[in-house]
C-alpha cells in the first residue's frame, strides 16, 4: 500500500540514527534505527549504509510499500556544510528517499523540537558536542561542533578521556589516590577488562577501539564519580557547554536576557551535575535559561518537515 503525503525525520549522530515515517500531520506510521550516521566520524559509506537502513526500516514498521516521500528532513552531526549538503542529495537522488530534501544540523532539531516559539539555543552534547543558536528573526549561528581532535569539549568522550587521564595520573603518582579507594579506576578497568590501571594503555590502543567506545564510558564515569571527582570532571564539562552555547548566541547580538535553551544528546540528559554547572555558568553570564529537556530530537526534523509541506513546493528551505 501507498500513502500521498508522507514525511521523513531523521536524527542521525555519531551513536545512533533514529527515522519517523509520519504523515503530513505529523502522526508516527513507523520507525526505523541504525547506527551512526555521522560520515566525519564513521566515513561517509557507512553514514549512507545507516541513513538507508534506519529509513526503510521505517517503512517496514509501517507495512506500507518503499516509496519517496514528499518531504524529509535530515538533522546529521557532521554534514552542515555546502559540500555536505550536496553529497546528501547526490544520495537522495540516488536512493530515492524524498521528491524534496531538507537538510539541517542536528542542533536545528533540537530547537525545532525543544522551543515553544522555534527560537533560541538547541545545545547537544553526546558522543560529541555542538551548539545552535536560532533568532526571531529567523538568522543562526553554531559553535561547537569540532570533532573529537580539535573539539567536542563537555561531551561523553571528552568525559571519558578526562577519567582516563584522571586515572593513570594517579596511577603514575602525579595525582593523589583517594582516600579508601578510587572507585573510578575499578569501574573504567573493569568497563574495558583489564585488571589493572597500567593495562589500559592496551586496551585503549587496540585497532578496533573506535571514538564511539571510548565516549560509551561516560556512563560508568557518571556513575562511579565521587563528589570530589564530580567537581573535577562534570562541573568543567558543564562550564564548557555554556561558553559553546552562549558562543553561538553572541554571534546572533544576544548577549543577556531570556535564553529559551533546549538540552539533548544522551550525555547531557544523563548527567543532571553537568546541567547544573551549565546553567549556573549562563546566569553568572547574565542569560535568563529557560530549558528544556529534548529525549527524541528527531520530532523537530519531522516538524520542519511538516512546516515545509505546509508552505507548499515553492517555498525555501528553513
Amino acid at each position: 500500500m501507498t500513502v500521498r503525503g508522507l514525511l521523513l525525520g531523521v536524527d542521525g549522530g555519531g551513536s545512533s540514527t533514529e527515522a519517523w515515517l509520519t504523515d503530513h500531520a505529523g502522526e508516527r506510521l513507523g520507525r526505523g534505527a541504525a547506527g551512526p550516521s555521522n560520515a566525519k566520524a564513521v566515513g561517509p559509506d557507512a553514514a549512507r549504509s545507516a541513513l538507508e537502513t534506519a529509513i526503510a526500516r521505517t517503512f517496514v514498521d509501517s507495512n506500507l510499500d518503499r516509496a519517496p516521500v514528499d518531504v524529509a528532513c535530515l538533522g546529521l552531526a557532521g554534514f552542515d556544510r555546502p559540500a555536505d549538503r550536496a553529497l546528501l542529495a547526490g544520495w537522495n537522488e540516488e536512493c530515492q528517499w524524498a521528491r524534496r530534501l531538507i537538510t539541517e544540523n542536528d542542533g536545528a532539531l533540537v530547537i525545532a523540537a525543544g522551543t515553544s516559539e522555534g527560537w533560541g539555543v538547541g545545545l547537544i552534547a553526546g558522543t560529541g558536542s555542538i551548539a545552535v543558536a536560532r533568532a526571531v528573526d529567523g538568522r543562526t549561528a553554531r559553535a561547537g561542533g569540532w570533532g573529537h581532535l580539535i573539539g567536542d569539549e563537555g561531551s561523553a568522550y571528552a568525559l571519558a578521556l578526562d577519567a582516563l587521564r584522571l586515572v593513570t595520573r594517579r596511577h603514575d603518582g602525579r595525582e593523589p589516590h583517594p582516600p579508601g579507594g578510587d572507585p573510578l579506576a575499578e569501574r573504567l578497568m573493569r568497563a574495558l577488562g583489564v585488571g589493572s590501571p597500567g593495562e589500559i594503555v592496551t586496551a585503549l590502543y587496540a585497532a578496533e577501539f573506535t571514538r564511539a567506545r571510548i565516549a560509551a564510558l561516560a556512563p560508568d564515569v557518571l556513575t562511579a564519580c565521587t563528589p570530589a571527582d564530580a567537581e573535577r570532571l562534570l562541573v568543567p564539562d558543564g562550564r564548557a557547554l555554556a561558553e559553546i552555547a552562549s558562543a553561538a548566541a553572541h554571534a546572533l547580538d544576544w548577549h543577556s536576557g531570556p535564553l529559551p535553551l533546549a538540552l539533548a544528546g544522551g550525555f547531557l540528559l544523563a548527567a543532571p551535575t553537568v546541567q547544573h554547572a551549565l546553567l549556573t555558568d549562563l546566569k553568572i553570564q547574565r542569560y535568563e535559561p529557560a530549558h528544556t529537556l529534548v529525549s527524541e530530537p528527531v520530532k523537530g526534523a519531522v516538524a520542519i518537515a511538516r512546516r515545509a509541506f505546509a508552505a507548499g513546493p515553492l517555498c525555501s528551505q528553513p
